[in-house]
């Protein structure tokens, strides 16, 4: 039988949890599909760029992901390991789990990186349909600022 067809004989409420219950499935669907790996260049836009230089490229290793985690590492510009991402991990139950930033991502995740020797880099990766990502780090008020949209690698 359809979906279609179970959902008339529904009343209204049944029709709307099946209605999130649907919703809510397509979304974990849709976040399966940023796992691997993905790159991509600072901002050509020096007001999106502080401590970068123009040709500078991110890449990240996404393994898995949820609602309010995201278990990923990070290759910094002229860097050869990878670190580690750590989660903020109560801004998932808080309004910062759920920002809102312009093109309307599906999920924001806040962590950090620690390179070895600096102070820690707050990174802000939010995932976009269909298939790119955005990172955005920051250290203090004017020290690092890159805006870096990514690609899936290939």
């Amino acid at each position: 039988m359809r979906l279609w067809h179970v959902a008339q004989r529904l009343c209204f409420p049944q029709r709307l949890w099946l209605l999130c219950a649907t919703l809510a499935c397509g979304s974990c669907d849709s976040l399966s599909s940023f796992e691997g790996n993905w790159e991509g260049k600072v901002s050509a836009d020096p007001n999106l760029r502080q401590g970068f230089v123009a040709n500078d490229h991110l890449a990240m290793n996404i393994t898995a992901l949820g609602d309010g985690s995201l278990d990923m590492t990070l290759r910094l510009p002229n860097q050869t390991s990878a670190l580690r991402f750590e989660s903020v991990r109560r801004a998932s139950s808080d309004a910062l789990g759920s920002m809102s930033l312009p093109g309307d991502p599906l999920r924001n995740y806040l962590g950090y990186v620690r390179p070895a020797g600096q102070e820690a880099i707050l990174v802000v990766v939010s995932l976009f349909p269909p298939d790119h990502v955005e990172a955005r780090l920051v250290r203090g008020p004017d020290e690092v600022y890159g805006v870096f949209r990514l690609s899936k690698a290939k």
